[in-house]
């Protein structure tokens, strides 16, 4: 009996070793499975250049934050202009500089308030909010921390931040509409402010909610025929004759009627939708030139826009060919007009578009010329057809001798290089006048004509002999 009860109980004792190394080992293996966890789960919040948190985290922290108690600002940061600092010292320059933007930043915010980078050179930052003036205060705090920044040779990279602020509401959680409303806000910069800062108001909302009115209806809209093509003619100066004219769209909506450019367009450009406006533009302007050319008008050239949204697609260029494909069209009778700030980028990849548009039949053209800051020797290396001079050339009156000394100049250059010129915004028969003498092309403006449809268009050019 005694031995059947040891035996028992060296079973029982084996039993509760085995058991209690079981459990020994599952919670190793459970311990050993949260540290991956927590290891991964920090891997995946971090961001891979700066090594701070990602956007995703930023969201998750942020929304977590604001569910609490007091008031709490979100501030989107833009670095301006931060592409001039990748071309000029590369990426990985680039990359470190971002890297130290965000070590700034973070090294600014107290225990409750969160920061990341958005994308690009945009970063996220929530924090505490008392007043407009304190949030000024640590926000200079940081630009100018962010200021000295110098490359390894000592020179200051320059670097600006741009602010959009907004005060988030109590009970507000949506944390995507949240940083939507505090970038909108650097439309509203001031220089009334320590540092670049633009606050969000009511206005923003309003727009925001027509914005989204109109991306709602834009590609129903672009099926439907309702973005048509307006022409704005170009008088040739001699003999103040129809020589030319710009397509301009126009949205036709049944509802609202017409609804402006200055409304849409730079809507367009933010969301990508320009390039499908761009690439219609130009088949409507194609179906138009071969109706004229059908019908025996006489050759006026038109011009269409060309967004610099079109470069972010490698080979964008085939669309506008396969288009050209379809309509019969004597040479030149379509010029492409390239913006003046795309010459700040590369201008032999720039050169080689040019050439193309060359090769299939077109015509090319500077547009908004004097606009930006121009390198006059692009148009060495460029070898474009024609030179629009910019409004802002004619925006101080007549007596401005400086400028149209200006003018002078460079309507001699474009000669010099046997290009066209043409004065657009000319509104003044001043103007007109003076452009004669300089022996200025063509002129675009209201002095002559508006846009106007294309069948009031036809009428002007065609009827005018």
């Amino acid at each position: 009996m005694v031995l059947i009860m040891l035996t028992a109980l060296e079973t029982f004792e084996e039993v509760y070793v085995k058991v209690s190394l079981c459990f020994v080992v599952a919670g190793f293996v459970v311990a050993v499975l949260l540290m991956k966890y927590k290891f991964l789960y920090r891997k995946l919040g971090r961001d891979d250049v700066t090594g701070g948190k990602n956007k995703k985290e930023f969201e998750r922290i942020a929304k977590d934050l604001i569910g609490g108690s007091g008031t709490y600002v979100l501030v989107y940061a833009n670095i301006d202009r931060f592409k001039l600092i990748n071309d000029d010292y590369g990426d990985s320059v680039g990359d470190m500089v971002l890297q130290k933007v965000q070590s700034i930043i973070d090294a600014e915010l107290r225990w409750d308030e969160v920061s990341g980078r958005i994308m690009a050179d945009n970063f996220g930052v929530l924090m505490r909010f008392n007043s407009i003036k304190m949030l000024e205060h640590r926000l200079a705090r940081i630009s100018e921390q962010i200021a000295d920044l110098k490359d390894e040779n000592g020179n200051h990279y320059g670097i600006i931040l741009y602010y959009g602020v907004y005060v988030i509401e109590q009970g507000e959680n949506d944390i995507s509409a949240i940083m939507e409303y505090a970038n909108l806000a650097r439309r509203n910069i001031s220089p009334s402010h320590m540092v670049p800062i633009g606050i969000y108001d009511e206005r923003d909302r309003q727009r925001l909610s027509r914005e989204k009115t109109l991306e709602m209806k834009m590609r129903k809209s672009l099926e439907q025929g309702h973005f048509i093509p307006y022409l704005q003619p170009k008088f040739e100066l001699k003999g103040e004759t129809v020589a030319g004219a710009e397509a301009l769209v126009r949205w036709i909506d049944p509802e609202e009627g017409m609804i402006y450019p200055n409304e849409f367009i730079p809507l367009f450009e933010s969301n990508g939708f320009v390039v499908d406006i761009d690439l219609y533009m130009f088949e409507e302007v194609c179906k138009m030139q071969e109706k004229w050319n059908q019908e025996g008008k006489p050759i006026v050239p038109v011009s269409v826009n060309l967004s610099r949204t079109h470069f972010e697609v490698p080979n964008f260029f085939e669309q506008y060919e396969k288009i050209l494909e379809k309509y019969d069209l004597p040479p030149k009778t379509i010029e492409i007009e390239l913006t003046e700030s795309l010459f700040y980028n590369d201008l032999q990849s720039l050169n080689e578009l040019v050439s193309h548009i060359h090769e299939v039949g077109l015509s090319c053209s500077i547009d908004d010329f004097g606009s930006g800051y121009s390198s006059l020797n692009m148009l060495k290396d460029v070898k474009v057809d024609a030179l629009k001079l910019d409004r802002v050339f004619f925006a101080s009156g007549d007596n401005d001798k400086r400028g149209r000394d200006i003018i002078q100049s460079v309507i001699q250059l474009a000669q010099a290089l046997d290009l066209h010129t043409i004065s657009e915004g000319v509104e003044e028969r001043a103007q007109v006048d003076f452009l004669k003498e300089m022996d200025c092309d063509l002129i675009q403006g209201y002095v002559f004509a508006k846009p106007m449809p294309v069948t009031e268009f036809e009428k002007l050019a065609f009827g005018q002999r």
